[in-house]
């Protein structure tokens, strides 16, 4: 058995911050993993991602479908949240599996646009196109409920509880509870413009504690007086 975390964000390309730290999971990283798994094998898939690039994850998701047609059983495990295209990825996995405590976030493709206003029309259209053509298909595949309450739940940016999940897809509940607390940093909901964030999904930076103060040689001296 093989696994694969994508506990990060997904891009076509990894990229590197101004202090040299590498992010992001590109298509190859699981595509390496599945190209060696053989028939009969399992591959383990968890999942703590924001989303990202709908292109990566189209592109994951037909590594992953291959794999499954070579006779590989692939599972997903949302072990935090599974937004945005991390959500729709999932979906072409054998399984889908969410721990209490967990998320499901779904919302309208998104994209930025610089132009007139047949540009942006353009833009409207493609992004329509690209739900209709691309994620609505792999929430269909595992959708067991109202297809109208789930483009419903997509139109508002819906943040979704395992027990709500399962309720509208195939997706089993896991008995262990992991909880999804803190997943988001600040930055990370600002540059995918995410607007309706649970706050307890929102990463604040603790509070330095005070050191502690030793007094046991103020204690010494007061005894000595």
């Amino acid at each position: 058995m093989s696994e694969i975390y994508l506990y990060d964000e997904i891009v076509s390309e990894k990229y590197t911050d101004w202090g040299g730290n590498e992010h992001g999971i590109a298509p190859s990283d699981i595509a390496d993993v599945l190209h060696q798994a053989e028939n009969g094998e399992t591959v383990d898939v968890f999942v703590n991602s924001p989303g990202g690039s709908v292109f990566a994850a189209v592109a994951m998701a037909s590594e992953i479908k291959r794999a499954i047609q070579r006779g590989v059983t692939v599972n997903a495990y949302v072990d935090g949240i599974a937004a945005s295209a991390a959500s729709f990825l999932i979906m072409a996995c054998s399984s889908v599996n969410m721990y209490e405590g967990t998320m499901l976030m779904v919302h309208k493709p998104m994209s930025f646009c610089w132009g007139n206003a047949d540009d942006m029309m353009k833009t409207a259209e493609d992004l329509e196109s690209i739900q209709e053509g691309t994620c609505m298909p792999a929430y269909r595949s595992k959708l067991k409920g109202d297809e109208e309450e789930l483009k419903a739940l997509i139109a508002k940016e819906s943040w979704i509880s395992a027990k709500q999940a399962a309720e509208m897809f195939n997706i089993t509940i896991c008995e262990e509870r992991k909880d999804a607390k803190d997943s988001l940093d600040p930055n990370v909901i600002a540059k995918f413009g995410y607007r309706n964030v649970p706050e307890q999904l929102i990463k604040r930076e603790k509070p330095e504690e005070a050191p502690a103060i030793d007094y046991s040689e103020y204690e010494q001296r007061i005894s000595k007086l």
